[in-house]
This record gives structure tokens, C-alpha cells and sequence, in this order.
């Protein structure tokens, strides 16, 4: 059923009496100014039917769609009052971004001698390394590595080419590690492929997809991008090219597809004297990019020095050339209305509502609208980065994906990173008839860079649902009373944490982040506990982070740490350190080398179990 789209969000607020007594630290004048002036659902769908019209394109990072959304929210913030944020006098933050690669010669292939022709029946996947390698062919079936299931079991692989399938094996029950599609498990993830690769020893990957569709396309360098790339030269082959290949040396790869599909037993062989002769050239593209940043000073002399910090990522996928559910969607608009044109709206009508009160909160309140989300948190990395008064935030409140509202059911994430948060928005969706359910990870957005920093966190969001990543993520399916109900809690925790007596305390979460290296593949059994700095232009993994009591943390690792060698394997990048870690055992002691103000230090660390 549709939700209702015009109609202004008027429930009566209950907090008369006893919940008004218990409004922990609000000043009774301020909470009369709100209630006075309640949420405007006409506001929240003017903004986001904009954000996410044809005309924006979808906002992807380095497009003229962007450029009109971040001129949108700049003018929206200005017509609040707020002061900018940015660089110089204005309100944009620019930072540059890698958006894409290009294929550049020398980029050439053979497979027995006979060369291949590029775009046609060969290409780069995007996340694949530079580099010429020559090399024997070994089948490698899926290239997972499962509970349960193992393709590399028994098969050498070591200084060869991988050729592996496309996706995953059918699951055989519900204790299966893989999914139906369209649902993928993480082991069908082209980046995890590379990396397990990699792993064992291989030298680069061929990947091949045997579900053809009309003119067996090939996967564009743009849609098989990573945030971090592998030590690994990985192509795309089409299966008619490959197939053809393969049968010379008596190999039906067909036929060992349907026989892996059939007993969910892995079928790897070597390939006769086969052997692959292979260069890839890729060059990053970069584009220039900004986050939007609104200031409301605080009134209190004493505090306004203290800030407590309400984003929402604006940027989306444009045409879906990267990021993207299904590879057929490329060339279409994502709209991305969900996200995060939800975020973004509710950020723009709190900043309005808070802009508009004669009495402003005690300490100051800084907006930001972060570009690059999508690309891997670019946009809050570099404000946590550069903002100069970054000592004084207090605390950070993330709006991700707010425009599904079912049931008045929200999901928090990060609560419990600070000592009295989980309280204070609890009795806030009380007050506002609304369900929270507090999830025990930090979750993966932008808030994830202030909780790097140590700085408390709240990220709200109302799940993801079918239209996630697809063209059909459009305004007409957003729930807009239900994102001024939020409007409404974001505005009523921002204010309660900007005049309390005493800002709330950072406290590190229990449960490991979703950045810890132990999450990065379901096939790890061991946890460390680092938190690796994604955007880190460095060869090795510059930390962010590390998690309270972990292994890393006895072992002495700490925040800018670079970790050069893991194990006896030599660090690039995350993909390598991943590699590094899914062979070893809990209980195991393994030495890890780090770069520490450029300087080499051997320190040594015992694995956990991830479970």
C-alpha cells in the first residue's frame, strides 16, 4: 500500500506531566519553541522529490547532478541562517576522490599464444592490479574458500592463473555458507574471489560467467571497482572465448559447473600445459568533490565552544556504472531517494526548525552534508580529518537511509558508544510513539570516521529493503510522515545533548566494528581487531583504530600505525592483510610489522577467534 505523501505530520507530542518532569536536560524554554513549531512534511518532500528527480542524475560523485544538489543544500542553509562551514567563507569542503579507472595500453592478453581482443572478448575488472604476468592456467572452480566447501583444497595454485566462476554455488540446505541469488553471499563478491586468490599464492585471476545472458556481456572496469584493490591481475574472459580454450586440453567447464552445482563438491583440476600471457594498465580517474557544512552557534559562552555534529551523505550512484545491484542497471539513473535524498532531506528540516528558534542550544550545532559515502565515507574522513575544531565535538548523529518507516520501527546503531546515549534517544522515541531497535554494532557510514576519532555516535535508519542500489529507489516509495516523525527525534536528541550539564562519554563498543579486519570475509575464523583507515593513500593498511582489549591492542598497535607484514606476508593493501589473516588459527602468535612515524617496529600479537 502506498504511504500517504501530503499529509503534514501532526500527532500531538505526549509530554505534558511526568515526561515532561523526566526530559533529562532540555530547558523548558527551548522544548516550547519546538513544540510550537512541528515538523514539516511538505518540507522534507520538496526536498527529497529534488534530490532525487531525473534532473540530479542520480548525484554521483564528479556529475553536474551533484553539483546541483550540493548548490541545493548550500542555499537551503544559508536561507536558515546558518553559518558556513567549508573552506575560506563558504559552505563547501572540497576534497578529490577516485571515482573510476581507465584501461590503458599496454593491456593485452593471450591465452595459448592467441591474443585476445580487449573489449570484446576480454577486459580489466576494475579492482584488478597493474602488471604482466605469464603464467599456467589452473581451474579453480567458484575460487571460494567456505566452510564446508573449499575449491583450493589440495590444488596448487601457487605462482599460477586462476580461472574461476562467476557467483557462488547453489545453497544445498539452511546451514549452507551460500545464498539464492539474487541474494549473494559475501563469497560470490568479486573482490573477495581476488583476495582468496591471492591468498594461495595465485598471480592473477580470470574470471569467467557461465549464466550468460543475450551477447554474454562483459562486466565493465567501472562496475567492478573496490574500495581497496588486491595485490592481484584479475580480467574477465567471455565463456565462449574461454569455453573454447579449455576444450582443446579435454576440459568441459560447462559440464564441471553443473557437477559442482549438482553435488556441492568443488571440482578443481589443473589445465593441461595450458598458459595465459597477460598485462593490464589501469589508470585511476579522480574528480573533485565537497561536503556541505552549516554551523548554528551555540548561545552558552561556556559551551559553545563544544559541538555536537548531524550529517547525511548526499551523494548516490549516478548512473550505476559503480555500486549497483544488478549489472543490467547500468546506463539507468539510480535515484537513490532512499539514499540517501531521506538523510538529506531530514538533516535540511532540522537545520530549519533548529535555525528558525529565537533561543538556540547551548552548545554549537554543525550540519554536514557529506559527499563520497558511496566510494568508501570519503566525505566524513575528510572532515574528521581537517575540521579544526574536531577536539570539541562531543558526539556525532548519522542519518542513513530514514525514508522506509514501517511500523514506527527504527534501528539505532552506535548507542552505546557513549555512556548515557542509549537513555537520552530512548526517551526521546517514547515521547514520539516510536520502536527503536539498537543494534550492537557500530554499523558501516559516515558516522563509523567520528567513531574512529572516539567521538560517541547515533546512525538511525529504517532498513534496507528490495530497491536498495536499484534505478527503482525513487520518492514516490518514501514514507514522508515517517520521516518527520525522525526529524522530530533527531531534533529532540540534538537538543538534549547540546544543553546537557555534562557531554556524553565516549565508550568503545563490545561487539567489533564491521571495519575490524575479522569482518571483511565470512571465510576468517580468527579476529584481530584492527580498524583499518579505508581511504589511506599509502601502500600497507594505515589503522584508524584498534578495538579495546583486542589482540591488536595488547600487541601495542595503535591509531597511524602501517602495517607492512602480517605474518610473514608482505602488506599492500587490505585485500593482502585479509589474505593474510584467513589462513592462520586462533591461539596462534604471529609477528606484525608496522610503520610508526616512518619507522619499523616488530610487534607480535596472538589471534582470537572471530566467533
Amino acid at each position: 500500500m502506498r504511504r500517504t505523501l501530503y499529509r503534514r505530520f501532526t500527532a500531538p507530542l505526549p509530554l505534558a506531566g511526568a515526561a515532561l518532569a523526566c526530559a533529562l536536560i532540555l530547558a523548558l524554554s527551548v522544548w516550547s519553541q519546538e513544540l510550537a513549531a512541528p515538523a514539516s512534511s511538505q518540507e522534507i518532500f520538496r526536498h527529497v522529490k529534488y534530490l532525487a528527480s531525473d534532473e540530479l542524475t542520480g548525484r554521483g560523485v564528479g556529475t553536474p547532478g551533484i553539483a546541483l544538489a550540493r548548490d541545493y543544500i548550500s542555499g537551503e542553509f544559508a536561507k536558515y541562517g546558518l553559518k558556513p562551514g567549508g573552506d575560506g567563507a563558504g559552505y563547501r569542503q572540497e576534497f578529490d576522490v577516485a571515482v573510476g579507472v581507465a584501461v590503458k595500453p599496454p593491456s593485452r592478453l593471450a591465452l595459448d599464444g592467441h591474443a585476445l581482443a580487449l573489449d570484446r572478448e576480454w577486459t580489466p575488472l576494475g579492482l584488478s592490479a597493474n602488471g604482466a604476468i605469464e603464467a599456467p592456467l589452473v581451474f579453480a572452480g567458484y575460487g571460494i574458500s567456505a566452510k564446508g566447501y573449499d575449491d583450493y583444497a589440495g590444488l596448487d595454485v601457487k605462482d599460477k592463473v586462476v580461472v574461476v566462476l562467476r557467483y557462488e554455488p547453489p545453497p544445498r540446505d539452511s546451514d549452507s555458507p551460500f545464498r539464492k541469488p539474487p541474494s549473494y553471499s559475501s563469497h560470490a563478491v568479486l573482490r573477495t574471489k581476488a583476495t582468496n586468490a591471492r591468498a594461495h599464492g595465485a598471480l592473477a585471476m580470470i574470471l569467467v560467467d557461465l549464466d550468460q545472458r543475450e551477447g554474454d556481456p562483459l562486466i565493465t572496469p567501472a562496475a567492478s571497482l573496490a574500495r581497496s584493490h588486491p595485490s592481484l591481475v584479475a580480467v574477465q574472459v567471455k565463456a565462449g572465448t574461454l569455453e573454447k580454450l579449455l576444450e582443446s586440453h579435454g576440459i568441459r567447464i560447462r559440464a564441471l559447473k553443473e557437477q559442482i552445482d549438482r553435488d556441492g563438491k568443488p571440482a578443481s583440476m589443473a589445465i593441461g600445459n595450458a598458459r595465459a600471457k597477460l598485462q593490464v594498465t589501469l589508470e585511476e580517474i579522480r574528480e573533485r568533490t565537497d561536503n556541505v557544512v552549516g554551523i548554528l552557534p551555540g548561545r552558552d559562552p561556556g559551551l559553545a565552544a563544544e559541538s555536537i555534529v548531524v550529517g547525511a551523505h548526499y551523494d548516490h550512484l549516478g548512473f550505476g556504472h559503480f555500486g549497483a545491484r544488478e549489472a543490467k542497471s547500468a546506463g539507468q539513473i539510480h535515484h537513490g531517494a532512499d539514499d540517501n535524498a531521506s538523510g538529506t532531506a531530514v538533516l535540511l528540516e532540522v537545520a530549519r526548525r533548529l535555525g528558525h528558534l529565537p533561543l538556540k542550544p547551548a552548545r554549537t550545532i554543525v550540519f554536514v552534508a557529506f559527499s563520497g559515502e558511496e566510494l568508501g565515507l570519503f566525505g566524513s574522513r575528510r572532515f574528521v580529518e581537517r575540521f579544526p575544531h574536531l577536539s570539541g565535538v562531543r558526539a556525532m548523529l548519522n542519518l542513513d537511509m530514514v525514508g522506509r518507516l514501517r511500523d514506527t520501527r527504527l534501528t539505532v546503531f552506535g548507542a552505546r558508544s557513549g555512556d548515557r546515549l542509549s537513555e537520552l534517544i530512548d526517551a526521546g522515541a517514547k515521547n514520539l510513539g516510536l520502536l527503536l531497535r539498537h543494534s550492537d554494532d557500530v554499523g558501516r557510514s559516515d558516522h563509523l570516521s567520528f567513531y574512529n576519532k572516539k567521538i560517541p555516535v547515533l546512525h538511525l535508519s529504517t532498513g534496507v529493503h528490495e530497491d536498495y542500489h536499484r534505478p527503482s529507489d525513487t520518492w514516490e516509495k518514501l514514507n514522508i510522515d515517517g520521516m518527520a516523525r525522525i526529524s522530530d527525534l533527531t531534533l529532540l536528541t540534538l537538543v538534549k545533548l547540546a544543553d546537557a550539564s555534562d557531554p556524553v562519554n565516549f565508550v568503545a563498543l563490545p561487539a567489533r566494528p564491521p571495519s575490524a579486519v575479522s569482518a571483511q570475509s565470512s571465510a576468517l575464523g580468527v579476529y584481530l581487531g584492527t580498524m583499518p583507515d579505508y581511504g589511506a593513500e599509502t601502500t600497507g593498511v594505515r589503522l584508524a583504530g584498534v578495538t579495546d582489549n583486542s589482540p591488536a591492542a595488547r600487541a601495542g598497535l595503535r591509531e597511524g600505525d602501517v602495517i607492512v607484514k602480517l605474518a610473514g606476508a608482505e602488506i599492500a593493501n587490505i585485500e593482502d592483510m585479509t589474505g593474510a589473516l584467513s589462513s592462520r588459527k586462533a591461539g596462534e602468535e604471529i609477528e606484525i610489522v608496522v610503520l610508526r612515524m616512518n619507522r619499523p617496529l616488530t610487534l607480535k600479537a596472538i589471534l582470537q577467534s572471530r566467533g
